[in-house]
């Protein structure tokens, strides 16, 4: 099956209005705003087919073309001092919000507060940790989740992969995707049908403990992770795994929310919230997070998205349960995730897009 992109007629919230074909209700939308104004809901049928070309969308992470519906409607609510349903606060709340899923010029170009754009060395750019602890990392279990998406980006994410150092990876897949031939050998766990991003993660951490309970360490990468052209990345994270007083979680990640000014290891100091791309997981941390009972519950949770939501998940039980989490700065993957057409030459857009990426994405 090709991954396509998804079809106006299949979205759930589009309402058909009577005797219009140009104009629909958005339901989503009018859920976020708080509204039933009619005004404020309608939406053209070219804004639809970009929402589709976009990631699907949810009222708990707007993608770019709805992030830009809700700037554009609070900014007429607050114009007119409030509407039934939405107030001057939330009106206000909304808009910067939405401001911060909207793509801006910085997110369609990779530039490095220290002016290094391009392949770089991790070792001679990122200055050895002060601590180091645990074990030596040399054994690995790696794997990567993947799902149907309108452009596909497995392909690239492999073979950065396999350029960065790390054997074959075993592949989690989550509904029917085309494998690229190049990758058609690899190990594959197929769940169908889908079960959503959430249950396939979880499971794909759990398999690779399971498959490989002696390893020193298990990366788990989502498939629109980009990592740096460093042929020894591996290497060089084998030789400062972990760096800090106590093993834990190392993200590969660095969000442009998290980016620091000097290049470096740091440890965060508060709930991990952008981006579950590509984690490195301790073997204690592997083994305590998927036997605790919060995060077993989390397919049931009533609050978050029981099927996604997995950095938001991941990062409230390392605060909860005092394990470190380590990021890097720059960031040493790039995500490469589908956005809207709208903004041509926008991979990624806002937090969910390292600003200071240890690579290049020519």
């Amino acid at each position: 099956m090709t991954n396509g992109e998804r079809q106006i007629e299949e979205c759930p919230f589009r309402r058909p209005l009577p005797g219009e074909t140009a104009q629909a209700r958005c339901d989503l939308l009018a859920n976020i705003l708080g509204v039933e104004e009619e005004t404020l809901c309608r939406v053209g049928r070219d804004a639809c087919q970009a929402c589709c070309r976009s990631f699907p969308p949810a009222a708990e992470e707007m993608n770019p073309v709805l992030a830009s519906m809700v700037y554009e409607r609070s900014t007429r609510i607050l114009r007119r001092g409030g509407v039934p349903g939405c107030d001057l606060r939330r009106a206000e709340e909304l808009l910067l919000r939405a401001h911060e899923d909207i793509p801006s010029e910085e997110d369609c170009s990779d530039v490095s507060p220290g002016g290094v754009d391009g392949p770089l060395r991790i070792a001679q750019v990122m200055p050895a940790p002060r601590d180091r602890s645990g074990p030596p990392v040399r054994n690995w279990a790696v794997g990567v989740t993947t799902a149907p998406r309108g452009v596909a980006t497995l392909d690239r994410c492999l073979e950065s992969l396999i350029r960065a150092g790390w054997p074959p990876a075993r592949l989690f897949v989550d509904g029917e995707v085309d494998i690229p031939d190049t990758f058609a050998h690899l190990p594959r766990t197929v769940r169908q049908p889908r079960i959503g991003a959430w249950p396939n993660y979880y499971l794909a951490l759990a398999e690779l403990l399971m498959r490989s309970p002696g390893a020193d360490a298990y990366l788990l990468v989502q498939d629109d992770s980009l990592f740096c052209e460093d042929g020894d990345l591996r290497g060089y994270l084998e030789r400062i795994l972990w760096p800090g007083k106590r093993p834990g979680i190392a993200s590969l990640f660095c969000s442009r929310a998290y980016t620091q000014p000097r290049a470096g290891w740091y440890e965060f100091d508060r709930p991990w919230l952008w981006c579950a791309l590509a984690f490195v997981f301790s073997r204690q941390a592997a083994q305590r997070f998927l036997a605790d009972l919060e995060v077993v519950e989390h397919r049931w949770s009533r609050r978050r998205n029981p099927l996604a939501d997995i950095d938001w998940r991941i990062g409230q039980w390392a605060w909860r349960s005092d394990v470190p989490v380590y990021y890097p700065t720059p960031s040493l993957v790039q995500h490469i995730g589908d956005v809207s057409s709208l903004w041509k030459g926008a991979r990624l857009h806002g937090y969910r897009r390292a600003s200071w990426f240890a690579g290049s994405q020519s």
